[in-house]
């Protein structure tokens, strides 16, 4: 039996394998070193609520699609059991749309109970509603609570409101005996700064975009770029996992400097705008019914994706021109206008790949 779609008026006649195997690539996830050490200090901060001691806290940061939520739900995915009655070592909840005391303990509620609603527990007042999560996450084995999105506590909320909820999460943690792991956007690094947050956050990590690039500085206090080594082999151990998940008899070979350095491109060091390019040419592969991925289909993908962008996969290796991350997006706490508070990442100027070729290097 074929599956029959429609995308921007052509017909997709997918066999089941080959949409099983978009839901795979889909879903797969791909742990690197810097990943295994999250999950290392999750694991500990769980350990440390089975020795009944005060609980500790951790900040993660990354940019829009570096990764965290697909960190998280493949954390989660160890422990699901299926059933809402019992055990449940982590809690992933976020911050409710309208910030308070009252909607953030429903909130946790909600997560707790795996149910959409949250008639009744409203009417309770702040006091009653703490003491119930408190009694869930006992009566369930919590021993850790990811929130995720915690960057809106700074987007929409006062500092007394922040305050608020820290002393929430302070009640929470404390009589629980549960650690807390803040999840959110490079700014949300603004909560570690108040006094409240400081003390509890010791644990602190970021995500970060992939790379290619390093700035040597010079004596001459001028900065000559360079290739990073490690870096480019970390992006493509990355694509070359992707690769392999994609279902392929022989995975295509990706991590070649023709392909890669366009991929790089192509996605400016993102996670997710580089995975959801590759499920976009294993769709078209499968529409052209061709058994691989190559530079010429990945052109095909691009143009029919960005028509309004150079093509990457069709220019000369040399005529490339990088962008990479330079600075992440940041919160400006003294702006007047709303518009302004969120300053979002600066990237490289244009860095030709011609020049990073030549033994010199590139002089910024």
């Amino acid at each position: 039996m074929m599956i029959s779609k429609v995308l921007r008026g052509t017909k997709l006649n997918l066999m089941p394998k080959q949409l099983e195997r978009l839901k795979s690539f889909e879903t797969c996830f791909i742990e690197y070193p810097a990943i295994t050490e999250i999950y290392s200090i999750f694991d500990q901060l769980r350990f440390n609520h089975s020795l009944g001691g005060e609980p500790e806290s951790f900040l993660l940061t990354g940019e829009a699609g570096s990764g965290k939520t697909a960190l998280i739900n493949n954390y989660l995915s160890r422990f699901q059991s299926g059933s809402t009655w019992g055990k449940q070592p982590v809690l992933c909840t976020r911050v409710p749309s309208r910030i308070n005391e009252q909607n953030t303990l429903t909130q946790f509620l909600v997560d707790l109970d795996g149910k959409s609603g949250g008639r009744g527990i409203r009417r309770r007042n702040e006091i009653a509603l703490g003491e119930s999560v408190v009694k869930q996450l006992q009566r369930k084995s919590v021993e850790l609570i990811i929130v995720n999105e915690v960057q809106e506590l700074v987007e929409f909320s006062t500092p007394e409101q922040r305050q608020a909820i820290a002393n929430t999460f302070k009640y929470i943690s404390e009589e629980a005996k549960v650690s807390f792991v803040l999840v959110g956007m490079p700014y949300a690094d603004v909560i570690a700064k108040e006094p409240q947050w400081n003390s509890r956050l010791s644990w602190r990590r970021k995500i970060d975009y992939f790379k290619l690039l390093k700035a040597n500085r010079q004596l001459s206090r001028a900065s000559t770029y360079g290739f990073d080594v490690e870096q480019k082999k970390h992006f493509a151990r990355f694509i070359a996992g992707l690769s392999s998940r994609m279902g392929f008899d022989k995975p295509p070979l990706l991590t070649q400097n023709e392909l890669l350095y366009p991929l790089f491109v192509m996605c400016r060091g993102e996670c997710r705008a580089l995975k959801h390019f590759l499920k976009d040419a294993l769709l078209m592969s499968f529409n052209e019914n061709v058994d691989t991925i190559d530079k010429a289909l990945l052109s095909r993908t691009f143009a029919f994706k960005y028509p309004y962008l150079d093509n990457p996969f069709e220019c000369n290796i040399e005529e490339l021109r990088l962008h990479q991350i330079d600075s992440c997006s940041s919160y400006n706490l003294n702006a007047v206008v709303a518009e302004d508070r969120i300053l979002a990442p600066r990237f490289t100027d244009a860095i030709p790949l011609s020049m990073l070729l030549s033994k010199s290097g590139l002089k910024a």
